[in-house]
């Protein structure tokens, strides 16, 4: 029999999350803001991944789903590239990126006080110049408030299955 999960541990969690990563932003830890970033959009797109077992795939699809529409002017294909550079080369270089699967590499310009979209004003073709504190304080939040909503509406493929994997997730999230 699958458990009941309270999902206020769930809210914990992102909450928890995403305060350190403001914290880490706020204080000009850039790069390990955005890792928490990724790992956060790890744990929420494998919640309901399924029985899909490639990251890629379930990263990608919880990408398109949530994320893109605060952001729409890059691709999950790109995020998951910038993705993989971090998490695995500490630099936006990834394997996709070397092997040309995507078109542009994401470039992240940190520390500005807006969030307005400013590739324009460089216009590289085979870049993209992110504003950290979009993709952060706004594309992030809008993204995981969205998947929230759904996740408490029910509307999320095998709800069972998610319960089995908040419990996994949670294991060491405290109630209050």
């Amino acid at each position: 029999m699958t458990q009941t999960i309270d999902l206020s541990n769930l809210d914990r969690h992102i909450q928890q999350s995403l305060n350190g990563i403001k914290l880490l932003y706020d204080n000009q830890f850039d790069a390990q803001a955005k890792y928490c970033t990724y790992i956060l959009i790890d744990q929420l797109a494998w919640l309901i991944s399924g029985s899909e077992s490639q990251v890629n795939v379930y990263f990608k699809s919880w990408v398109k789903k949530y994320f893109i529409k605060y952001y729409p002017q890059i691709t999950p294909e790109e995020i998951w590239a910038s993705r993989n550079g971090m998490l695995h080369n500490h630099s936006s270089i990834s394997r996709d990126i070397v092997n040309q699967k995507v078109s542009r590499q994401l470039f992240f310009l940190d520390n500005l006080k807006h969030q307005e979209d400013i590739n324009p004003e460089f216009n590289y073709p085979s870049f993209f110049v992110v504003n950290t504190s979009r993709f952060i304080l706004y594309a992030l939040l809008g993204a995981v408030n969205d998947f929230g909503n759904d996740l408490r509406s029910g509307n999320v493929p095998d709800i069972e299955d998610v319960k089995d994997k908040l419990g996994k997730l949670l294991a060491e999230v405290k109630p209050n």
